[in-house]
C-alpha cells in the first residue's frame, strides 16, 4: 500500500468489526456504500485501461482530477495509469 499524502491507517480485527456493525447499523450502511463506490471506480479504471490509449487515459484523468495530478509524484500517476513515467513526460510535453 502506498499513500500519496501522510495518512493514518487503522486496522480493525474482523470480530470487532462484526460487533461494531451489529451495534451501529448505520456503520454497516456506510461501509456498504464505500465498498460499492470503490468497486465501481475499479470497474471504470479497468474499462479505461482496455478502451483508451495511454494518452487518452492521461488526459481523461487530468481533466477530471487536475489538482490531484499536480500533487501526486509523476511515477505514481504513471503507474496507476499503466505506463512509464518517461512516457508520461512525453505526453505532457506533447511529443506523443
Amino acid at each position: 500500500m502506498q499513500a500519496v499524502e501522510n495518512s493514518e491507517v487503522i486496522a480493525i480485527d474482523k470480530t470487532i468489526l462484526e460487533s461494531l456493525l451489529i451495534e451501529i447499523p448505520n456503520l454497516e450502511r456506510y461501509f456498504r456504500i464505500v465498498t460499492q463506490k470503490s468497486f465501481g471506480a475499479m470497474q471504470m479504471r479497468i474499462k479505461f485501461l482496455f478502451t483508451m490509449s495511454a494518452e487518452e487515459r492521461y488526459h481523461h484523468f487530468n481533466d477530471h482530477f487536475p489538482e490531484f495530478v499536480q500533487r501526486v509524484p509523476q511515477y505514481m500517476l504513471a503507474s496507476y495509469l499503466d505506463f512509464s513515467a518517461e512516457f508520461m513526460s512525453k505526453i505532457r510535453a506533447g511529443k506523443v
